[in-house]
């Protein structure tokens, strides 16, 4: 969801009290679980700061402060007090941003007006650049993303406990699904298997873990499975994570020769494993989401 806070009270940039403008203004702003980052160009100058995490679900006071410290830094780098962004195009795309209601609150609270919303739509344009195509962002959670001339929509990222499927988390939790399988007498284990199992200290010590682990602790258990060069159980639940991905793609509209890009810490990991089709389409992303949100910014100039 997304809000821009008092729209209709943005001046027009020639309007800024700093004197004439050389250049182009804007802000954009990347904040996610694991830290921050926000750029400011002043008069064709890039200034940017980063800091610490920005989730307006989690700790939406905190997201606030962050995002408000940034602005800070960022104005004295450009040699401005805070108060000359007041007219600057901006886009804040923060993590947990889920409804308009949190959008609104973090939008009245910040000292710069400027539109809040979630990180996708960021991050997509980010990796696409102003081209039209699709995004699969899989890292320790996931989505799955299209750009183009009919908008943007996205789908997934629903958290580990009902979603985010192919994500580092959903892979670690699959293993330890796994794990539980075959001492039931279930399913075949694996070497994997079998020595995770025994590093946790069996059933119970799985069982443990789970109950209190969060994502990113069963996203630690990701690399071991990549590392894992033909386990079958890791075969299969990539093969998994693949048919999701395969699946949520051409529910968003995706056919062959639309760009596609994988994004994330365990986004490429699925290349080999997708169609020929979505394998030929395949591009690098073009830059990160704070180049998105910048983009974004710079748009509504």
């Amino acid at each position: 969801m997304s809000v821009e806070r008092n729209a209709g009270a943005v001046l027009p940039r020639s309007a800024c009290d700093n004197g004439a403008m050389t250049g182009p203004r804007a802000i954009g702003c990347d904040g996610g679980g694991s830290g921050s980052r926000l750029v400011l160009v002043w008069d064709g100058l890039r200034h940017e700061v980063t800091g610490g995490p920005a989730n307006a679900t989690s700790d939406l006071a905190g997201a606030v402060a962050e995002v408000a410290g940034l602005l800070e830094r960022a104005a004295a780098a450009a040699g401005v007090p805070c108060s000359a962004l007041a007219g600057v195009p901006a886009h804040f795309a923060l993590a947990g941003v889920v409804t308009g209601e949190i959008a609104e609150e973090v939008a009245r609270a910040l000292p710069v007006p400027g539109v809040v919303e979630e990180d996708r739509r960021a991050a997509v344009r980010g990796a696409l650049g102003a081209r039209a195509g699709f995004v699969a962002g899989i890292g320790t959670g996931s989505y799955l993303a299209r750009q183009g001339p009919e908008g943007f929509a996205s789908i997934g990222g629903h958290g580990l406990v009902l979603g985010d499927e192919a994500s580092g988390a959903w892979l670690g939790r699959a293993l330890l699904k796994a794990v539980l399988a075959e001492a039931d007498g279930l399913a075949e284990g694996s070497d994997l298997t079998r020595a995770v199992s025994g590093e946790m200290g069996g059933v119970a010590g799985v069982v443990g873990f789970a109950a209190t682990a969060g994502p990113q602790e069963f996203a630690r258990l990701a690399p071991r499975m990549f590392a894992a060069e033909g386990d079958p159980v890791v075969a299969a639940i990539l093969e998994e994570g693949a048919g999701y991905i395969v699946r949520g793609l051409e529910a968003l509209g995706w056919q062959a020769g639309d760009a596609l890009c994988l994004t994330g810490g365990v986004g490429p990991r699925y290349a080999g494993l997708l169609p020929g089709g979505m394998q030929a389409a395949l591009v690098e992303p073009e830059g990160s989401g704070l180049e998105g949100a910048l983009a974004l910014a710079l748009e509504q100039a």
